[in-house]
């Protein structure tokens, strides 16, 4: 399998461009072109210049691409770090780290920090931080901060925190603080600490309200404690 080195000279600029570093079962390799084959079954494969596709590996992480696109199916492990999109189907967990895309269906565990857009479907496990716009449909329990744009459809247990917008239709039970607007419906509870404006119809709403820091108490200097013991 052909590999390339990023330092070869000016007639690899366009390779390298789209050369992605993989680490397979803790072996790490540079690809570009071609496939690798797991050593515990899987193929990771280039299917075109800066697109990568991995099937059936059990630990794989993926880098660079000069902003390439990342596609993993029924793998273990996956992560993807400085792509320009990845996509996750029916792997265990799945982690991702600065893409302008992600997409992610019917995975157990779900890690996404400092991604543009977010897509989510049937997800048992998913933690989200910083990004643009996040929609989750049909997840068991979601732990989202620092978004612009936030819809969650039919989640059971949803945790929002410091998101500009928040759309809920037909969750169980959501905790949202230090958002800006709560809207949507058919929900069975929300409960808002600090929010702009919530309007969730059809929900029990639970509105409340910041904790007081509790005045601190003058304390014993040490020595006073120290000469009631010596007594």
């Amino acid at each position: 399998m052909p590999l390339v080195d990023p330092k070869a000279g000016e007639s690899s600029t366009v390779t390298a461009y789209h050369l992605f570093v993989v680490v397979v079962d803790g072996v790490e390799t540079a690809i570009h072109e071609g496939t690798l084959h797991a050593s515990h079954g899987g193929t990771v494969t280039i299917t075109s210049a800066g697109n990568l596709s991995a099937n059936g590996v059990q630990s794989v992480i993926v880098r660079g691409g000069g902003g390439g696109s990342v596609g993993f199916t029924l793998c273990g492990d996956a992560a993807a770090e400085g792509v320009d999109s990845a996509s996750f189907v029916r792997c265990g967990a799945a982690r991702v780290e600065g893409a302008r895309a992600v997409s992610v269906a019917r995975c157990r565990a779900v890690e996404v920090e400092q991604a543009g857009r977010v897509s989510l479907e049937r997800c048992r496990e998913v933690r989200v931080r910083g990004g643009g716009a996040l929609r989750a449909a049909r997840c068991r329990r979601a732990d989202v901060e620092s978004f612009g744009e936030v819809r969650l459809a039919r989640c059971k247990s949803t945790r929002v925190d410091w998101c500009g917008s928040l759309e809920v239709e037909m969750c169980r039970a959501v905790d949202v603080s230090r958002c800006g607007a709560v809207t949507g419906g058919r929900c069975r509870v929300v409960n808002a600490l600090g929010c702009g404006s919530v309007d969730v119809t059809h929900a029990v709403v639970n509105i409340l309200e910041e904790e007081q820091p509790q005045a601190q108490h003058p304390v014993s200097p040490p020595h006073s404690t120290l000469s009631s013991d010596s007594e």
